[in-house]
């Protein structure tokens, strides 16, 4: 019982044509027409090995192979489709083309199973369409109801549903997700950091994933002519943003320290000429830890910061909650499975946290989770420059294989 590196491979590859901007990375936002090629090409995939297709709540695509118990809980497997901007063709996608690659060694060597196994696509996963991740598994386990999904927009002011309607993609199950439906799960991802490759490992095993905090802070100064308007009466919103930017990397890195992270992604400055004082800046703050009273004390010093400059420098401010994850243990038992799989392979996995936010964190909250981590070149992610070997995917593909057969026995 073996997954075939040569189909993983092809699926990578076939799934990385799918972007919209070809040659710069890969740009496929959640139910564009990229991710609808993207997604059709799994359906097809699944629809040769006789799964059963439905869309879920939140348009998440998900493959069945039916057990031969009837009513026992599923099995899960899988990962997510979508991608940042200009980012790499392994994030997300190795998980997805690992679980599809496992259903195929299933079904081709009619290895017997009890309970019905999923292979999913979660959508939304990233949060570069409609500013906020986790869309697809928080509104399938009915952490997001329907009330809440036509709030959340794209830049084009265009509403989730609306963008599920208009791709074709149109919910045929429209159960929210319980944990009676669900035995366990397992997603395996590239590490998107430079751990496992510093330290010569193939295989981490996933035991925490960090919580994460997001807010959008809007400044508000006064625009106003850069020639005639003197350095001490300006009011100028970009002035405080750097400030609380720059304190912000201090909070995080020296105030509360390791393993702490706090980013800045980007800044919008308006109006944006080169002889106007700044009127108003936007710019998102993104904290992450294992620990929940750490992301709160940074969170809320961050926040005390945004107020004392402001006030210093005559400004207001707004702050807009984006995201408020907490942070997730990975379930012992699955953990337990893949180290024992692993070692039986020679493999001694590497146990870890993760900073990066993925749909298990979500999906923990009503099942037993387990992650696998393969490794990343250079620790490079959310990249054109993103790299996984493929020895190493096809690796984590067969203890994958091998604990999703033992789970659905």
């Amino acid at each position: 019982m073996e997954t075939r590196m040569e189909r993983i491979e092809k699926d990578i590859e076939a799934i990385a044509l799918f972007t919209a901007t070809p040659g710069s990375g890969i740009t496929r936002v959640t139910f564009s027409e990229k991710y609808i090629r993207a997604r059709s090409y799994i359906i097809e995939e699944l629809n040769s090995l006789g799964a059963r297709i439905s869309a879920t709540l939140g348009g998440n695509l998900r493959g069945r192979l039916e057990g031969t118990e009837k009513g026992t809980a599923c099995v899960m497997m899988g990962s997510h489709l979508d991608s940042v901007l200009h980012g790499g063709k392994y994030d997300g996608v190795a998980g997805v083309v690992s679980a599809l690659e496992a259903a195929r060694v299933i079904v081709e060597e009619e290895i017997p199973h009890r309970h019905p196994i999923d292979v999913i696509v979660f959508a939304e996963e990233e949060g570069s369409r409609f500013g906020s991740g986790l869309i697809g598994s928080r509104a399938w386990t009915g952490h997001l109801s329907l009330d809440d999904l036509p709030h959340l927009r794209d830049n084009e002011g265009m509403t989730y549903l609306e963008a599920m309607e208009r791709s074709g993609v149109l919910t045929d199950d429209p159960s929210v997700l319980e944990a009676k439906d669900v035995k366990a799960m397992i997603e395996l991802h590239i590490e998107q950091g430079i751990v496992l490759e510093k330290r010569g490992l193939q295989i981490g095993l996933v035991e925490r994933i960090a919580g994460i905090r997001q807010f959008l802070v809007t400044i508000h100064g006064v625009s106003n002519h850069a020639g005639g308007t003197p350095m001490g009466l300006r009011n100028d919103a970009l002035q405080g943003a750097v400030r609380i930017i720059a304190e912000t990397e201090e909070i995080a890195a020296h105030t509360v320290g390791d393993p702490t992270v706090a980013t800045v992604g980007f800044v919008i400055c308006e109006p944006g000429q080169f002889n106007i004082i700044p009127g108003k800046v936007q710019f998102p703050v993104d904290i992450r830890d294992p620990d929940s009273r750490r992301l709160d004390e940074t969170a809320k010093r961050i926040l005390a910061a945004v107020e004392r400059i402001c006030l210093h420098r005559g400004l207001t401010f707004e702050v807009t909650p984006k995201s408020d994850i907490a942070p997730v243990a990975l379930s012992q038992e699955v953990s337990s499975l893949i180290d024992k799989v692993a070692r039986r392979k020679g493999i001694e996995p590497l146990r870890m946290t993760s900073g990066a936010l993925h749909d298990s964190s979500i999906m923990a909250a009503i099942t037993n989770v387990g992650m696998i981590f393969v490794p990343s070149k250079d620790g490079r992610s959310h990249c054109p420059e993103e790299f996984t070997e493929i020895k190493d995917i096809k690796l984590g593909a067969d203890i994958f294989l091998d604990a999703m057969v033992q789970l659905s026995s």
